[in-house]
């Protein structure tokens, strides 16, 4: 488990993504900002990043966080139809899901995995022995 100042950086690095993303959609076309790398892999990677700062950053609340980023995402890309110089692509939409559907999975395996081994960061405690035993503590009037 990260610690409490660790999440909360998470939080504030994920809540300066959504307003990022609101920015870099809705701004005219003449204002785009582009990379260079093709747009789908724009959104993907856009959105991939954002939802790992919420899932770590909110950590009880992953599959609330996904369905939210994707519900935003698909706003934002309809709100480009009002924005001078855009246009609003399904594709585009669907490129910024699966970036959100892929950071969610890609979070649920680190979690798992730092669950089994135990966190990298030095100062993080992990006890996961302790944690096994009072899972089967819990459930020992199932032996009964």
């Amino acid at each position: 488990m990260l610690s409490v100042f660790r999440q909360r950086n998470l939080r504030i690095c994920a809540w300066f993504c959504v307003v990022l993303l609101a920015y870099l959609s809705l701004i005219p076309g003449d204002l785009e900002i582009r990379t260079g790398a093709p747009t789908r892999l724009e959104h993907f990677a856009a959105y991939f990043g954002a939802t790992l700062f919420f899932m770590f950053g909110y950590p009880r609340r992953r599959v609330f966080a996904a369905i939210s980023l994707m519900v935003y995402a698909c706003c934002l890309e309809l709100g480009q139809l009002i924005s001078p110089g855009r246009f609003a692509s399904a594709i585009d939409a669907t490129a910024s899901m699966m970036g959100v559907g892929a950071a969610g999975a890609l979070s649920v395996l680190i979690s798992a995995s730092v669950l089994v081994s135990g966190p990298s960061f030095p100062g993080e405690r992990h006890d996961l022995t302790k944690r096994l035993l009072e899972e089967r503590s819990d459930h020992s009037h199932w032996q009964k």
